[in-house]
């Protein structure tokens, strides 16, 4: 098949929706089919290639790391000419309505994956009412564009629950973006990387990657890690990743009497994520607006345990505890669940063995498989 990807952030961006383009990307074209990619044009950003067409645009005013895409491209002129199967688009906004424009014009399948759960976004649109927001997010960004859609894409059974209530009637499959098995990782690169972050051999970190949004509800981890902080003085907490409340939360750390022990070192390549995790101990994880989480998936493939929250996409991954604990939004008990597997060396070693397995089943080539068989089925319900 030859297929069009059109999404909104890209590399050189660092996201969950960059890593599931690539991991789909490289798998499809590994089982023989041709995948393009439309993606703005950002500062750094790698030439552009056969295989990658670049859109010109510019930062979302409220939020820089965010593009604003225009539809217009050289690429375009001879777009027919790639005879594309399917057009897959990863967000619904600039480069999602411009894929949904070009399917309908050249009567090609759009299937649309549904990444991130909105509703927990519109903080970023201060200058618009709430009421406002939730229309134009209920309507436009979920149940308009989505219908216009052959088929959706979701990456959890809650998100799959949960569209239909917006009026939603195209059908949904869950396919969570998959995961590679991990190289090897030796201790010297462990120690490289320690160096490069600043972190003692001799402690024991917890662990959150991500970006630093308030979606991502970090200060519960800061404010729940003070419980820890005070029993166990060897266990500092690690936050890597970079955004725009990086700030907030170190004066929240400091205000807490921890500001010493979080650390906030910024964002490493995806390759030095899997290292960082192997150096922790323990991943800790409080989003509530997950659809899958997928940085939590890469800390168990290196079998470590987790405490989150209970919430959408991450009821899917730790299932029944296995693998770590879920913990209800409440500092001290999260804290607890957390104690436990630092303090009991049997528990650890159980749940960790957990984690690993439980990775496996999110592996990348059985989801790349799934999504073929959605691609093949749009093809066949394709109006004449």
């Amino acid at each position: 098949m030859n297929i069009a990807i059109f999404t909104d952030t890209y590399t050189p961006q660092i996201n969950g929706v960059v890593t599931s383009t690539l991991t789909f990307k490289r798998d499809l074209e590994a089982r023989g089919h041709t995948v393009i990619v439309g993606s703005p044009k950002v500062q750094d950003s790698p030439p552009a290639t056969l295989s990658e067409w670049r859109f010109a645009s510019m930062a979302f005013p409220f939020q820089k790391e965010h593009r604003m895409t225009s539809p217009l491209s050289q690429n375009l002129r001879n777009f027919e000419d790639n005879h594309f199967d399917i057009i897959h688009v990863q967000t619904p906004f600039f480069m999602g309505h411009l894929g949904q424009y070009l399917g309908w014009r050249y009567n090609i399948p759009v299937i649309h994956t549904y990444h991130t759960y909105w509703e927990e976004y519109l903080h970023y649109f201060p200058l618009l009412p709430k009421k406002i927001c939730k229309l134009v997010y209920n309507h436009l960004l979920t149940k308009t564009f989505c219908n216009r859609c052959a088929h959706l894409i979701v990456p959890s059974h809650q998100m799959a629950e949960k569209l239909p209530t917006y009026g939603i009637t195209t059908p949904i499959s869950v396919i969570p973006t998959g995961i590679e098995t991990p190289p090897p990782i030796s201790e010297a690169e462990k120690a490289a990387l320690s160096q490069k972050l600043g972190l003692n051999p001799e402690r024991r970190y917890l662990i959150f990657v991500g970006r630093l949004g308030l979606e991502k509800n970090i200060p519960f981890l800061i404010e729940m890690f003070a419980h820890i902080a005070r029993q166990l003085p060897d266990v500092d907490l690690l936050i890597l990743g970079d955004g725009p409340e990086k700030e907030h939360l170190k004066i929240q750390a400091e205000s807490l009497g921890i500001g010493t022990r979080c650390l906030f070192p910024g964002y490493v390549s995806h390759a030095e994520v899997f290292v960082a995790y192997s150096i922790a101990t323990l991943i800790v994880f409080a989003s509530k607006t997950e659809t899958q989480g997928l940085s939590l998936l890469e800390g168990l493939a290196v079998g470590k345990p987790a405490v989150c929250i209970q919430a959408m996409g991450i009821q899917d991954i730790l299932a029944h505890n296995n693998g770590g604990f879920l913990s209800p939004e409440e500092p001290v008990t999260f804290a607890n669940f957390g104690m436990r597997l630092l303090t009991d060396p049997e528990l650890y070693a159980q749940k960790a063995q957990e984690a690993q397995s439980r990775a496996q089943d999110f592996s990348s080539q059985n989801m790349t498989l799934k999504l073929e068989s959605v691609y093949q089925n749009a093809l066949s319900r394709r109006p004449l």
